[in-house]
């Protein structure tokens, strides 16, 4: 056996195929003798069959040529020979028979023609090592101008990116080299960041379902590399990605005509190029962020000595903080924070999770400030005078629909002045802790209508606060675990159901009996309050402040 080829570094351009093969002066005199329909297949190596048992040595994309001499006699092993190249994708089969060699049996010939796999006949004044010079020789020239063209690509893309040059320009560049076709730079999430397109190209990317209903690119079920999205539409994608970072996508989607090898050159091309620039931005956004960052976490907490300053400086990042606001803390409800993700859920990262709500900020008020701080995450946004809520129900709304998890948000009350931003912040971080207290998980809590927690939270002195837990509670809280926690709630649903005993029983499932017996041990421990509206009253006041130092603890 005899193997002569090279090992693809790359789709070939303008990639030979069996029938060009076949159009060589050297074979003009050949005969397709069955899967004519297979004359398409790519031709990358040459290999030289000299014995029965060639399936261990045989690769994808070979010219396998033979005599007659090593074929199998019984039929059904020729057929089976056929199968097992067919199915190794093997280009085509070329065999030299012999002077009085009559050819190959039938079903052999219709098995060919069933799999699309070629079959030829080669002229016996043909010498196979003129065929093996001349084949391999177009291979390696095919190659090297693959890898000629492939540097011209890449310098022409690294060229962009040196000289300043962003994903549009990288989009643009891709598009022109590939004569107009259709090109995207998406995110994980199918966002385009960068595109190149006309009206009739973006009309069927819609047809074929690739685009959803907000404009995103449906790539997610798409795998990489070159592939059919539509009838006539080939779509290659390559990953934009540095290491282990996959930063998103990028598609050049168009006519199968304009599709060829050389386009998996210049879009893989592209992506790298098109990842240098995005770890760059990447980079920079990163240093903004985390200077913006500290900014508004000086202006939010009132730790900056130099307010004005701050503000100046903010004004710089677009923020508009000379009008009537309010401060929005929101917490992602899958993990503790951002930076821990759930390994199963690869839905957002630390990075992904700040974009993505700073992004929401800035599409709900272009003037808006947003950061991340540890566990939280915190903005500022102008209040609207008919509902300061309206922006962050806005933001909960749209992350929910994004990332299909859970927010949380307290918004504080609405301050004129930016000086005040700090007794907002504080607000709007009473806001979340007691709307996830007593409203659970996963909702929006406006600090105004906390009611009485409102008050409570302004309050500085968590000793004096814990003090009247304990003087109005008194021996109640002694008891053992699990009985103080039964009393405790009997005593919350007793109040809450304004003292009616048998609506009581009915929300604990306790019979009528029980629950009297229940109320006379609570009087014992904490006094009459079934007659004693004050008492009821400092009772009330008592389980709200107990909650809410469960809460801030």
């Amino acid at each position: 056996m005899r193997a002569v080829g090279t090992e693809r570094a790359g789709p070939v351009v303008d990639g030979l195929t069996v029938r060009d093969v076949l159009a060589m002066g050297i074979l003009a005199d050949a005969v397709v003798m069955a899967g004519a329909e297979g004359l398409d297949r790519p031709v990358q190596r040459i290999n030289v069959m000299t014995v029965p048992n060639i399936l261990p040595w045989t690769k994808e994309h070979e010219f396998m040529l033979s005599t007659d001499y090593p074929l199998p006699r019984s039929e059904d092993e020729l057929v089976e020979l056929v199968r097992q190249f067919a199915g190794r994708d093997v280009a085509v089969f070329g065999i030299k028979f012999g002077a009085y060699t009559r050819g190959l049996p039938q079903r052999v010939l219709e098995t060919a023609d069933r799999l699309a796999f070629p079959i030829v006949r080669i002229p016996e004044h043909v010498a196979f090592d003129d065929i093996l010079s001349r084949v391999f020789s177009d291979i390696v020239n095919r190659q090297a101008a693959t890898i000629a063209r492939a540097q011209e690509i890449h310098s022409s893309f690294l060229h962009i990116v040196l000289a300043g040059g962003q994903l549009p320009e990288i989009a643009a560049k891709l598009s022109e080299l590939l004569g107009g076709v259709a090109v995207f730079v998406v995110d994980e999430d199918g966002r385009t960041r960068a595109s190149v397109h006309d009206a009739d190209q973006l009309d069927r990317l819609v047809a074929a379902g690739l685009l959803d209903r907000h404009g995103r690119l449906r790539v997610s079920h798409l795998g990489l590399g070159s592939q059919a999205v539509a009838q006539d539409l080939i779509a290659v994608i390559a990953p934009v990605s540095a290491g282990e970072l996959r930063y998103g996508r990028l598609l050049a989607v168009g006519p199968s005509e304009q599709m060829g090898p050389e386009v998996t050159v210049a879009v893989d091309q592209a992506a790298v190029v098109a990842a240098l620039d995005v770890t760059r931005q990447l980079a920079v956004a990163a240093v903004e962020r985390q200077f913006a960052s500290n900014m508004l976490h000086d202006l939010v907490t009132g730790r900056g000595a130099d307010i004005d300053g701050a503000l100046a400086r903010g004004a710089a990042f677009g923020w508009d903080l000379h009008r009537r606001l309010v401060v929005v803390v929101s917490r992602a409800e899958w993990a503790l924070s951002c930076g821990r993700v759930k390994s199963t859920d690869p839905v957002l990262t630390q990075q992904r999770c700040l974009d993505l709500w700073s992004s929401e900020v800035h599409s709900q008020d272009p003037g808006g400030a947003a950061a991340g701080f540890a566990t939280d995450l915190v903005a500022v946004v102008g209040a609207a005078d008919d509902d300061p809520g309206a922006a962050a129900r806005q933001m909960w709304t749209a992350l929910k629909a994004k990332t299909r998890h859970e927010f949380s948000m307290g918004v504080s009350c609405p301050v004129e002045d930016p000086r005040q931003l700090s007794a907002a912040y504080e607000q709007a971080r009473k806001a979340l802790h007691m709307g996830r207290r007593t409203r659970g998980p996963g909702k929006v809590t406006l600090f105004s209508k906390l009611g009485l927690f409102r008050l409570l939270g302004l309050i500085d002195d968590v000793d004096e606060l814990r003090g009247f837990v304990d003087d109005a509670l008194g021996s109640l809280l002694g008891l053992e675990r699990r009985e103080r926690a039964e009393l405790l709630k009997t005593l919350e649903v007793l109040l809450d159901s304004h003292l009616n005993v048998a609506e009581a029983s009915r929300v604990l499932h306790f019979h009528y009996n029980t629950m009297r017996y229940r109320i006379r041990k609570l009087e014992r421990l904490v006094g009459p309050f079934m007659s004693d509206s004050r008492l009821c009253l400092q009772l009330s006041v008592a389980l709200q402040v107990r909650d809410m130092l469960e809460v801030t603890n």
